[in-house]
């Protein structure tokens, strides 16, 4: 799907219920949020049309630092899914990186991830 030049021009990203992703971290104790972590770090990669970020990666050096990289993790994400909607030529919010990096830090990485998958799904319908 990718087209020359790292741009796509049909974006294959599942679009995700937002609430059921936020109950389903929440009944498993947050174990559900390594699967919807990965899943989302895979679709901005998609969205980009290159290999960044590496969720897989991120996801494990997440976990092995008890949660520190994540805070880079969430800044990165959020720039990097800023990139993929200005390719798109959709408005962006140069905030949006840091305010997902404030809110990963005051909610255990949850309103973030949810702010991103929101994004993400209003690439997948066109928005």
């Amino acid at each position: 799907m990718a087209a020359k030049g790292g741009t796509v021009q049909n974006l294959q990203v599942e679009k995700r219920d937002l609430v059921k992703m936020v109950l389903l971290t929440v009944i498993t104790c947050g174990i559900y949020k390594f699967v919807w972590m990965y899943n989302v770090g895979n679709d901005i990669a998609q969205a980009r049309g290159d290999d960044q970020p590496k969720p897989l990666t991120d996801l494990l050096l997440s976990i092995v630092t008890c949660g520190i990289w994540y805070f880079y993790v969430s800044y990165q994400w959020a720039k990097l899914l800023n990139e993929a909607a200005a390719q798109r030529g959709k408005r962006i919010d140069e905030n949006f990186p840091l305010l997902c990096l404030v809110l990963a830090v005051f909610s255990y990485g949850l309103v973030d991830l949810a702010l991103m998958q929101h994004m993400l799904n209003e690439m997948a319908d066109g928005r």
